[in-house]
């Protein structure tokens, strides 16, 4: 959790120096105002950059909300997917390292190094409906929510 905030909080920081060094580009190539023009309103950004700055927050934001639970395999030799969220069930398919899983939600079950969670793929994204360690995937963004009982 602490990377995934950590990371937003760079994305967001280089993208707002970003903006503001496109922005205030032009502005510091013109020479400064006489003292006598201080009271006039400053330049503003070209409105092309303002919007497209903000559209691309608001679709990132979209993207997001659409997929808001996700993560990442850590597990070095791959990730079982599983029947059901223990170590019992039979393996389904194995995710390679670095992929990137979506979440749809999670229960506790068997301690797996010390983490009880078990993360249900989101069978919208994923061939396989099934079930994997949280000991293994680290969180892109928010922790998903605990599964309903009737699922």
């Amino acid at each position: 959790m602490f990377k995934s905030k950590l990371s937003k909080l760079a994305l967001a920081a280089a993208g707002g120096a970003i903006a503001l060094t496109t922005a205030a580009g032009p502005a510091l190539a013109e020479p400064p105002a006489p003292v006598n023009d201080l009271a006039r309103p400053s330049v503003e950004a070209p409105a092309n950059i303002a919007e497209g700055s903000s559209r691309a927050v608001e679709e990132a934001s979209k993207e997001m909300a659409a997929d808001s639970y996700r993560g990442r395999v850590i597990a070095r030799n791959g990730l079982n997917v599983r029947t059901h969220p223990n170590t019992r069930s039979r393996v389904i398919t194995t995710l390679p390292y670095g992929k990137v899983v979506h979440i749809e939600c999670k229960v506790r079950s068997q301690n797996v190094d010390g983490n009880r969670l078990w993360y249900k793929l989101d069978r919208r994204h994923h061939r396989h409906d099934g079930w994997v360690s949280a000991r293994y995937v680290v969180n892109i963004g928010p922790a998903p929510h605990f599964c309903h009982h009737n699922r």
